[in-house]
């Protein structure tokens, strides 16, 4: 036996375990753990397990509603003092397996918004029970095309997954109506600690900053001094925010920050002309979108706690956009609400693109602006 050459692997295994702890970075692997789950609206589950086991280790008494939403509070909650909600959705844009042909393509529908002309030759995956099949929407090859100079014009109704099954396999591994289908894309650095690709930024993103201003509470309790906060990740944000129509029982809270997906447009000039929100260039505070006319004096508020704090915010304005504060602004007797976008680019597609700075500055905000909105501070926005 050569004990030298043992003593070696040993020991270079070592500095191996050694040197992917000290390049460990919790953000990213948070980040890519829920990137890559399944999760479109109304199978949220699996996203939820992981929440489940990042709040366990957060000192977080949570509870599953009726929804499916998670909402929960520290463990030192009072009732003395208010209340802020943070909350970010867990679903994801997917489709629903409508029917099977009799040539054994699999035909289905959408789940939330989706452009026509970014379904096309792309991955997907179909969840049946615990197991994933993979499949590809089809599409036409230039050669069948009476004038492949010219693109003809894909709706949703020609679109298609191919398995690579006949029919009667495919009922036999499972496959019905009413499976959820997923887009197949992966996680991935682009460049360290700055660019990240994956799916569902919208709203993975705000899930993981919920996680870390947990994390930042836990190690310094004056952060929740003045006010109790409390968290929602909540079920089918895109069919029409559902699952956030539950929320206010459970929580009553007196103010509402919903961290969500703002959308970059800093890239070549396509159908839109517009070049803002930018990646790299802070938060989004939404002053308006489809769905809430956020509360003014709160946006204010937000707008001076960035200058004073010197963090960078950009300014947002969506008309067709909907989030779930817009739920939670009219329930009970109404409340302030606001929306902060983490930027991302090519929101709703396969990949979407996010830059670290704005990530960890949606944290600072967010944390500088519990640290100001206390009882009476939260009168005055009203």
């Amino acid at each position: 036996m050569n004990y030298k050459k043992i003593l070696q692997k040993i020991y270079f295994s070592v500095l191996l375990i050694g040197a992917a702890t000290i390049y460990a970075d919790p953000v990213e692997d948070t980040l890519k753990e829920l990137s890559n789950a399944y999760g479109v609206s109304g199978f949220e589950k699996p996203v939820r397990d992981i929440l489940v086991k990042h709040w366990d280790t957060q000192n977080i008494d949570y509870k599953i509603d009726g929804m499916g939403n998670l909402v929960g509070k520290f463990k030192d909650y009072s009732k003395k003092k208010p209340t802020i909600l943070l909350m970010a959705h867990m679903d994801e844009v997917g489709f629903i397996t409508n029917k099977i042909t009799e040539d054994g393509f699999v035909k289905i529908n959408p789940l939330g918004g989706w452009l026509d002309h970014v379904l096309w030759s792309q991955k997907w995956t179909i969840k049946i029970g615990d197991k994933y099949i993979p499949a590809i929407s089809g599409m036409d090859a230039p050669h069948v095309l009476s004038d492949f100079t010219k693109t003809p014009v894909a709706n949703k109704g020609m679109l298609f997954l191919d398995t690579g099954f006949d029919k009667k396999t495919l009922i036999s591994m499972g496959l019905r109506p009413g499976l959820a289908v997923t887009p197949a894309a992966k996680f991935e650095i682009l460049v360290k600690n700055k660019r990240y690709a994956g799916k569902a930024f919208d709203d993975r993103a705000g899930l993981s900053v919920m996680i870390d201003i947990m994390k930042k509470i836990n190690e310094d309790k004056s952060i929740g001094d003045k006010a109790n906060i409390v968290f929602a990740a909540t079920v089918q944000e895109e069919l029409g925010m559902k699952g956030s129509k539950a929320i206010y029982e459970s929580l009553k809270p007196d103010l509402v920050i919903n961290i969500e997906a703002g959308i970059a447009r800093d890239y070549p000039a396509q159908f839109t002309v517009e070049h803002e929100p930018k990646l790299g260039k802070g938060p989004a505070i939404f002053i308006y979108d489809g769905s809430m006319m956020p509360n003014q004096n709160l946006v204010e508020s937000l707008g001076e706690i960035a200058k004073e704090n010197k963090i960078p915010v950009q300014w947002e304005l969506e008309n067709y956009y909907g989030q779930d504060a817009s739920c939670l602004q009219s329930s009970g007797e109404g409340m302030p609400a606001v929306n902060i976008g983490v930027p991302v680019r090519y929101a709703h597609s396969h990949i979407g693109i996010i830059d670290r700075d704005d990530y960890n500055n949606t944290v600072k905000l967010i944390i500088s602006s519990i640290k100001k909105l206390d009882k009476d501070s939260i009168k005055r926005l009203i």
